[in-house]
């Protein structure tokens, strides 16, 4: 039966014209343990807050490669041709990923570089070669502020689409306080997003990755309403969990023409990637970290995954 099962799926995901699959996550904090002298990252070392050691990161290391490996159960065994990644240190951290853990069959190949942010932290793009054409990438710079960059790819899968990974400034100042930030980095994605629709009026654009606001909010809804996007996140659920509740800060948001082929997005939530919620029951996702105590998980966010047809 589970054979039959299996032909089954395979058959409607032909007839679907499936073509690939997406995943992008927030790392929180994917570090190794050297000192950089440039960054912010003393609490990432051995003597720092926690008490970051090379066992500890190949722990992490291996745990963000088994959730990417594990996805492919929900992509009929396939794995993702486009991998978004937020809060990557460094060349190193990801070279590691893609070749010394147990991703490294899958042969992924990377996009990054290192940005102004002050703690180090990036994004990146990792995708199958096999699947994928990279045609061209571009970083995009925020001038007003020291902040990760927008990481752009051209990619070919093989109809043309236009990827945006984000990782917005967060609202560790409050919401308000940083509001503007946001809003910074929003008016410069859509000056790119014009120049791209310039030139193509039905360019299929995706945005990526970590928002730090949920879609209701004003620096998010730009992107619907001036940016003629569709936001094709869960609409339940969230990504992260606070003080007891979800928050949908990781999203996915696609042009008219790539809504067509691509989403709807789902929340990525295998039970290694959860604890129970003792403070407020419950689950929540498990951090790798809890204040200076080692709690020996992946992350804070979970995952969001979509198809491409």
């Amino acid at each position: 039966m589970k054979k039959i099962c299996a032909v089954v799926a395979a058959l409607f995901v032909a007839a679907a014209g499936l073509q690939a699959q997406i995943f992008c996550w927030n790392l929180e904090n994917y570090f190794d343990p050297a000192d950089d002298p440039v960054t912010a990252d003393e609490a990432f070392t051995p003597g720092g807050e926690h008490h970051w050691t090379k066992r500890k990161y190949e722990a992490k290391r291996n745990l963000i490669a088994k959730t990417i490996i594990a996805s492919a159960e929900r992509f009929d065994g396939r794995m993702p041709a486009i991998v978004g990644l937020c809060e990557v240190e460094n060349a190193k951290v990801l070279k590691a990923l893609v070749e010394d853990s147990p991703l490294a069959a899958k042969r992924y190949r990377s996009v990054h570089r290192e940005s102004p942010d002050p703690r180090g932290i990036d994004v990146a793009l990792l995708f199958d070669p096999e699947r994928v054409r990279l045609l061209d990438f571009e970083f995009i710079t925020i001038k007003e502020f020291a902040t990760r960059e927008i990481l752009y790819a051209k990619v070919a899968l093989p109809d043309t689409l236009h990827v945006f990974v984000n990782h917005w400034p967060s609202k560790y100042s409050g919401a308000k306080a940083s509001e503007a930030r946001r809003q910074a980095v929003c008016t410069a994605l859509l000056h790119k997003m014009d120049s791209l629709h310039c030139s193509d009026s039905a360019a299929a654009v995706l945005l990526m990755g970590d928002f730090n606001a949920t879609p209701n909010e004003p620096s998010v809804m730009r992107l619907t309403t001036e940016g003629g996007l569709k936001n094709i996140t869960p609409k339940k659920g969230g990504t992260i969990r606070f003080k007891g509740k979800w928050e949908m800060i990781d999203q996915m948001l696609a042009s008219p023409a790539a809504a067509q082929k691509i989403g709807p997005a789902e929340i990525f939530k295998p039970a290694f990637l959860l604890e129970d919620d003792k403070s407020f029951m419950g689950e929540k996702p498990r951090r790798t970290n809890v204040g200076p105590r080692y709690n020996a998980g992946a992350s804070d966010h979970l995952p969001i995954i979509a198809d491409i047809y």
